[in-house]
């Protein structure tokens, strides 16, 4: 697991201003059209227990995962990321009172030059009293001091726009000309901002963005944001609470914060004859797999497995159809069990299949030989 020691002034909300992926074996069979691809990893964080603590006693370093970790200020007394929020159906949702954020460290950082790809898919479905950014430090460093920089409207691919009304393309460029790299990033959830506290004044404006560009003079922020495309659209059933936030994808990781869903696997018939599992096939439905994934299938008994050329493609929903059929090397009776394994997810279902009867033998045509000689 990647650690980067980081040095850091304060990370309180007031100072921030699987299984391994399988390689496809056969080619997808029906284009994506409507769910985008899923990215190469997918994980469900849906519990306390899914993320690491990092203390905070003010002024201090702390050691980055590449794995989700959660701080709170000093002030507060929980010493559990369930005392400060809770998982649901909708995702995670802070307690409203106490600040807290959600952070995750990257396997390697990603330099100005990067960015643009790195970025090019992140979407994230948070409510409006959450915010999101990223870790910027100079990795040139022993101890590289790190720095927070927030987006206006959480993450939407190359089209993000950042504190201050900042591009992407400007941040890239700010990045390569202080030799900077991104190490991580963050959900933060303010809560009740303390008496006294400072309020930042480098939110973008209206007239500011009109003024670089970013807005014609009739646009609202609104309709911008409505406007930007860029980025993958997510699982769309889950609505996080204002306080709250559903998913995340960001590079090749997509975090899902909603419970985990169970993998289940039917089939059109539990038992079916060599015939037809040879010729016209089988149907399967699958379900609890990552939206936009590729979902390959395999076949085994109890010794040995083998995977089969067809592959789906899970929709919005996390579900799969279609339709199996055998290679002739499986043609033959027996106690068979179906698999489904989502690629990015690394979710598996299987369900029973028996096949009947016996393989076709081929049958000599009865005729004359004629000789000469």
């Amino acid at each position: 697991m990647t650690r980067s020691r980081l040095a850091v002034a304060s990370l309180s909300a007031a100072a921030l201003g699987i299984a391994a992926v399988l390689v496809p074996t056969a080619s997808i069979a029906e284009p994506i059209t409507e769910t985008p691809a899923a990215s190469a990893q997918v994980i469900w964080a849906d519990a306390a227990d899914d993320f690491t603590e990092i203390p905070f006693t003010g002024p201090a370093e702390f050691t980055l995962l590449d794995a989700w970790q959660w701080t709170a200020p000093a002030e507060s007394s929980g010493s559990t990321l369930a005392e400060y929020g809770t998982f649901g159906e909708n995702g995670f949702t802070s307690n409203g009172t106490s600040p807290v954020a959600l952070v995750h460290g990257l396997p390697a950082p990603i330099s100005g030059a990067e960015l643009s790809g790195f970025l090019a898919d992140s979407a994230t479905n948070l409510g409006p009293e959450a915010f999101t950014g990223v870790f910027i430090a100079d990795t040139s460093e022993e101890v590289p001091f790190v720095t927070t920089i927030t987006t206006v409207d959480g993450f939407h691919g190359e089209d993000t726009l950042w504190q201050g009304g900042t591009t992407t393309e400007e941040l890239a460029a700010e990045l390569t000309a202080e030799g900077a790299s991104v190490v991580g990033y963050l959900v933060v959830f303010p809560g009740v901002v303390p008496t006294g506290s400072p309020i930042p004044d480098d939110e973008p404006q209206p007239e500011l963005l009109r003024s670089s560009g970013l807005l014609d003079d009739t646009q609202t922020l609104d309709e911008l944001f409505a406007a930007q495309s860029g980025g993958a659209a997510l699982r769309a059933a889950a609505v996080p609470d204002a306080a709250g936030i559903a998913s995340f994808r960001i590079g090749e990781l997509t975090t899902y914060f909603t419970p985990q869903p169970t993998a289940a696997l039917a089939l059109s018939s539990a038992s079916i004859t060599v015939a037809q599992a040879t010729t016209t096939g089988f149907t399967v439905s699958g379900s609890g797999f990552a939206p936009g994934e590729i979902v390959s299938s395999g076949i085994g008994t109890g010794a040995m497995g083998d995977s089969l050329p067809d592959t789906f493609i899970a929709d919005a929903d996390g579900n799969v159809s279609g339709t199996i059929v055998l290679p002739a090397a499986w043609a033959a009776a027996g106690d068979y069990f179906i698999v489904l394994v989502g690629e990015s997810s690394g979710q598996v279902a299987s369900s029973a299949l028996a096949i009947t009867g016996a393989a076709p033998v081929a049958v000599p045509v009865p005729g004359e030989a004629t000789y000469t000689g």
